[in-house]
């Protein structure tokens, strides 16, 4: 038992210099630190697994190796380390929690390509959770998020572009000549290869003339922007983005292709960079994620930065002044709300939730709120 308590000590104290080192931005060296950290812990745990008896220590301990398995890659170790643990009598509240640990091992798995090969202007999209079974998803929840992903597209081409953020109006022709094609679905959770092709790309050498934005740019600039968001490092996002209305609006349609914590529990995107393929999970339920676009207007002097949440019905989305963009909300006991949308939110984020009952997040001024978030109402 001592040997024992001597190996997860250690093994804990590796995963906490593992950690620091991540947070400090050397991936490299945390690494090696997991690694340790992992192979400490299987050999603590490979001395509880015959005796099913001692619980919930067992159960605790198999749990931990199993996940720093995962941080290693090991994906397949982590798998039958939670397997030997739920053969076992783990209490109900840890037997769930390894339930969802092998549901998340299962996901990672399936962000491989798995025999596909994707372009460089390409990603694989993948969706998981309880509704999602092999090769068949809710289409509402799919159709969501490929529509997401293709406005995720087109606003980081315009912004790549250089352009002014665009509230109004049709997409620029310049910017509709970069289509999202889709492939037919795969048999992992459900998996999809998204590809961006540019229909007109112009002749060598005036790429720059055109203000052309090559398809394999558009791919690395979207997955290193989600990154930054799954980690919600917002410095990091804000230096990738820092349009105020073009930050505001990713926030917003990266927070609709993140999980709903019910039918849908992990989404990934898997692209190749730099010769390697590069995965991106969102596992966060999106009303569970705090990173938001928080507004710069003045809050009225009466209710200065008082933040209020409501939920009703959206009946009205007024985008003809382009100053003070509205929406209407009314509750449930049919009292009208007045909420101002800032620039980023009301063409993407705000429209398409007409006549659904939603919730809004905001600050309050004198008569009306200035809109921080909005989504649907459970």
């Amino acid at each position: 038992m001592n040997e024992l308590r001597k190996l997860h000590d250690e093994a804990m104290d590796l995963a906490e210099r593992a950690s620091v080192a991540r947070l400090r931005g050397d991936p490299e060296q945390a690494g090696r630190l997991f690694r340790q950290a992992y192979e400490k812990e299987s050999k603590a745990a490979e001395l509880l697994i015959p005796d099913v008896s001692i619980e919930p220590s067992r159960s605790i301990l198999l749990r931990s190796a199993a996940s720093l398995a995962m941080a290693c890659s090991e994906l397949r170790e982590a798998e039958k380390l939670i397997a030997a643990a739920l053969s076992g009598n783990p209490p109900g509240d840890i037997a769930d929690e390894l339930r969802d640990l092998l549901e998340e091992v299962h996901f990672k798995r399936h962000l491989d390509l798995r025999g596909f090969t994707l372009d460089s202007g390409e990603l694989q999209l993948s969706i998981s959770g309880p509704t999602v079974s092999f090769g068949l998803a809710p289409s509402e929840q799919l159709i969501m998020r490929i529509e997401d992903a293709r406005k995720l597209i087109s606003r980081t081409a315009e912004r790549l572009r250089g352009s002014p953020y665009r509230e109004r109006g049709t997409t620029p022709r310049e910017v509709r000549e970069y289509g999202l094609y889709l492939s037919v679905p795969r048999a992992a959770s459900f998996a999809m290869t998204l590809r961006v092709m540019h229909r007109q790309r112009p002749l060598p050498g005036l790429e720059q003339q055109f203000q052309f934005v090559d398809p394999t740019r558009l791919i690395d600039e979207i997955m290193v922007c989600l990154e930054h968001f799954t980690k919600s490092d917002e410095q990091a996002l804000r230096d990738k983005i820092p349009q105020e209305p073009y930050y505001r609006n990713f926030i917003g349609i990266a927070k609709n292709l993140a999980p709903d914590g019910n039918e849908v529990r992990q989404v990934g995107f898997t692209a190749l960079r730099r010769g390697g393929e590069t995965r991106v999970s969102l596992t966060t339920p999106r009303d569970q994620i705090r990173l938001i676009a928080k507004s710069t207007a003045e809050p009225g002097k009466s209710e200065r930065g008082k933040v209020t949440t409501v939920e009703g019905r959206l009946l009205l989305a007024d985008a003809r002044y382009v100053t003070r963009p509205k929406i209407q909300l009314v509750d449930d006991d049919g009292k009208s709300h007045n909420i101002i949308v800032p620039e980023g939110m009301m063409s993407d984020i705000v429209k398409p939730l007409w006549e659904e009952r939603v919730r809004v997040t905001g600050i309050y001024l004198q008569r009306s709120m200035r809109l921080e978030d909005i989504t649907r109402a459970p």
